[in-house]
């Protein structure tokens, strides 16, 4: 029986928190349910395994026991299930700003007074920003991490070392926050050059820190948008606890965030460069009128593309649009 559910299933429910084997065991339940126990256990060929991943799928409310002695298993409505599980990974990033915060506190009571304790941290302020910031990137040798939200110290310009870097095999991957997406001309003239040069481009509505990692070697911490107006400055983290820590924020950050693709690989995809910006526009959280003015058209012409989307998704609201756009690959 040829499957119903989009390819990108698997990795979408991946990023909710579930594993491998309770993801697929979903994918079949969806094909064929109901199913038994012991049906999934001779197909997988590993009794204990899926009975954890049935338990996890009970427990995220994915799945529910039926027949007469509840040995099968049917596919639940997931809409209460899928708000749990998102809850749950907004959750985790809340835990892992925790965790951060109490590593630098472990970080300032362990090394203070110590008189290396400079190397390990160090506040730039003003001026010295970008030639710090630039001499950190000019020196990354495999690759560079980054949670990315305004302001940019640089201007927002095109960022043309990035984008040489990834063509001598640098990689880069960054999560850019809904208000990257906001900034005036800032998909246009810095996000969409380096997708296509190569970068690995993941969407989160908000970001609790401004990261970058340079290698394994160093990461600058800066304030988001809404605390610029206090103070301008960055921090300068060497290897430490509190290094490993920002690490774990951003691979939490990254897990959860939602994919973007502009490099040509879903040009299969009956959608137009156009309608794939108005969809990470909206998955960014920006408001129609930003939309229309990123986009260079009116209002009605937007609605329309709207319309158009919808109908060519069969859904009814702009929610199940960006559900659909996400399992089909369209961003």
């Amino acid at each position: 029986m040829a499957s119903a559910t989009p390819d990108g299933l698997g990795p979408q429910l991946g990023r909710l928190g579930l594993g491998e084997t309770a993801a697929r065991i979903y994918r079949r339940m969806l094909e064929s349910a109901p199913v038994t126990a012991a049906e999934l256990a001779w197909r997988e060929d590993d009794a204990e395994n899926v009975e954890l991943a049935l338990k996890e799928l009970a427990d995220a409310g994915l799945a529910v026991p039926s027949g007469v002695d509840g040995d099968e298993y049917v596919p639940a409505n997931p809409s209460e299930a899928l708000t749990a599980l998102t809850t749950r990974r907004q959750a985790e990033l809340h835990d892992a700003r925790l965790a951060v915060q109490t590593a630098y506190r472990a970080f300032r009571r362990a090394h203070a007074g110590m008189p290396n304790a400079q190397d390990l941290l160090e506040v730039v302020t003003g001026d010295a920003i970008i030639p710090r910031l630039q001499h950190l990137a000019t020196t990354v040798r495999h690759q560079v991490r980054r949670l990315d939200s305004p302001p940019y110290f640089t201007g927002g310009r095109r960022n043309l070392l990035e984008e040489e870097q990834l063509r001598r095999g640098i990689g880069y991957r960054c999560v850019y926050s809904g208000a990257s997406f906001g900034d005036p001309g800032y998909l246009a003239a810095n996000i969409l050059p380096c997708l296509r040069a190569g970068e690995q481009a993941r969407l989160l509505p908000e970001l609790p820190v401004k990261l970058t990692l340079f290698d394994d070697r160093a990461a600058t911490i800066a304030l988001t948008i809404r605390e610029a107006d206090r103070n301008q400055s960055i921090v300068i983290v060497r290897p430490c606890s509190l290094f490993s820590a920002l690490e774990g924020l951003f691979e939490t950050s990254w897990a959860a965030a939602l994919p973007i693709d502009r490099r040509g690989r879903t040009s299969g995809q009956p959608i137009r460069p156009v309608e794939r910006e108005l969809l990470i526009l909206l998955a960014a959280g920006r408001k129609d009128d930003e939309i229309a003015a990123e986009l260079g058209v009116s209002r009605r012409t937007l609605f329309r593309y709207l319309e158009t989307l919808m109908d060519r998704a069969g859904v009814s609201s702009r929610f199940q649009l960006g559900v659909f756009a996400t399992h089909n690959n369209w961003l």
